[in-house]
């Protein structure tokens, strides 16, 4: 029962893990710089998709690293949750597998988790 105890509280770490970058990316600005020369003058701007629209904001050049800075961190984060994502599925199938928790309640885990719940105390009540 211990082992499969900690393979429990390894899925709650994961949940917490992806609720955790999943916020991180929420908070981030999405696309790319795109630097235009018009006129002899040079012009940034971040772009972005919105369905099929591509949309633009300019960029002043006070600003532009800061962006640039922060759209890297997002690009990044958008790798490691794919990873941990991948991690959570295995663990997930694991306990799934070992019969210790269903694939809904996973689901509700991941959900307590995004509304800010603790997700280790509800793991512990769909364990018992």
């Amino acid at each position: 029962m211990n082992k499969n105890l900690r393979e429990v509280e390894a899925l709650v770490e994961l949940i917490n893990e992806t609720v955790q970058i999943e916020k991180t990316i929420e908070n981030l600005p999405c696309g790319y710089i795109s630097v235009k020369h018009i006129s002899g003058h040079t012009y940034n701007y971040r772009q972005w998709r919105e369905g099929d629209k591509i949309i633009s904001s300019y960029v002043p050049d006070a600003l532009l690293n800061g962006v640039k800075r922060k759209i890297a961190v997002r690009k990044e984060n958008e790798s490691l949750l794919k990873v941990v994502k991948k991690d959570l599925k295995k663990a997930s199938n694991k306990i799934v597998k070992l019969g210790l928790l269903s694939e809904e309640d996973i689901s509700s885990l991941l959900e307590a988790g995004r509304n800010d719940e603790d997700v280790s105390a509800k793991a512990k009540e769909l364990v018992k």
